[in-house]
C-alpha cells in the first residue's frame, strides 16, 4: 500500500499515488500500517532500468560491497587487494586473483543483467543477489574449500 522514495521524509500511497510528506496528517495512517507488521515497497531506481546510468549507479554499489569486502580481509581498497597481485607473499597474490576474478565476473554481470533488465532485478538488493558472490572464488589459492582466508592463515 506503500512505497518508500528516495527521500525519507516522503512516502508515496500505491494506491492513490499520493506523496505524503512526514508530518502530514496521513502519515500517521501510514506508520500505524507500520506498526500493524505491514513493510513498504522499496524506493523505485532513480534511472530507468537498463539505462546507461542505471548501469553506472549499478557499478558504483558493486565496488562499493566489493570494497567492503575486502576491507574485511585487511586491505584499504579493491584497488590495494589487487596491487599484489604479483607479491612473493602467497596469501596476499592469492587474495588479488580471486578479486580480479571476481571484479570482473561481477561487472560482466551486472552488464548481462542490465542488457536483459528483468523485473526482478531493478534494485540493487536484487541484483546483489544474482551476481557472483565472493565465497565462490578461490582466495587461498587452492588450500582450503571455502571463504576468505583468516589474517594468518594462508602466509599472511
Amino acid at each position: 500500500m506503500y512505497q518508500l522514495t528516495h527521500d525519507p521524509d516522503i512516502i508515496k500511497c500505491t494506491r492513490t499515488g499520493a506523496f505524503i510528506p512526514r508530518g502530514h496528517w496521513m502519515w500517521r495512517d501510514y506508520e500505524t500500517w507500520i506498526l500493524a507488521g505491514n513493510a513498504p515497497s522499496p524506493a523505485p531506481p532513480p534511472y530507468p532500468a537498463g539505462s546507461t546510468e542505471h548501469l553506472y549507479l549499478l557499478r558504483r554499489q558493486a565496488e562499493q560491497w566489493m570494497c567492503e569486502y575486502v576491507q574485511t580481509l585487511g586491505h584499504t581498497s579493491m584497488e590495494s587487494c589487487c596491487s599484489y597481485i604479483s607479491s612473493v607473499i602467497s596469501g596476499l597474490s592469492c587474495e588479488a586473483r580471486a578479486m580480479v576474478a571476481w571484479r570482473d565476473a561481477v561487472n560482466l554481470a551486472l552488464t548481462n543483467l542490465t542488457i536483459a533488465s528483468p523485473e526482478d532485478a531493478q534494485t540493487w538488493e536484487q541484483i546483489r543477489q544474482r551476481l557472483p558472490q565472493p565465497e565462490t572464488f578461490d582466495w587461498l589459492c587452492g588450500t582450503s574449500n571455502s571463504g576468505p582466508p583468516e589474517r594468518g592463515s594462508a602466509g599472511i
